[in-house]
């Protein structure tokens, strides 16, 4: 089996230039994939969000730059995720908002 490994740091940038690029101030890659398993970059510009959404099967959310505010599409009760945190994502939609450029790693389980 071959040993795959991403370097998030440089990815991170490129998520970034992608994010600055588009009419909504966000972006995402697929990074790896392992089965059902995937982990994806995602880039939200500051002060923009992705809109509430359905949440995978299982998903986590850790922060590497800026900060998420998560708030729950069913309660709208909002947590900060700050530069270093990770968090299960709740309910069963919610949405993401940017305090500073966001850059995260959203690992989830694929339906």
């Amino acid at each position: 089996m071959e040993h795959v490994k991403v370097d998030l740091a440089a990815e991170a940038e490129r998520e970034l230039a992608r994010a600055r690029a588009d009419a909504h101030g966000h972006s995402a890659a697929a990074e790896l994939r392992d089965g059902r398993l995937r982990h994806t970059l995602v880039a939200i510009l500051d002060g923009r969000s992705l809109g509430e959404h359905a949440k995978p099967e299982a998903a986590t959310l850790h922060v590497l730059r800026g900060r998420a505010v998560v708030r729950s599409g069913e309660d709208g009760a909002e947590t900060t995720v700050s530069q270093g945190e990770v968090m299960v994502l709740p309910g069963a939609t919610h949405d993401v908002r940017a305090e500073g450029d966001l850059v995260a790693l959203l690992t989830s389980i694929a339906g």
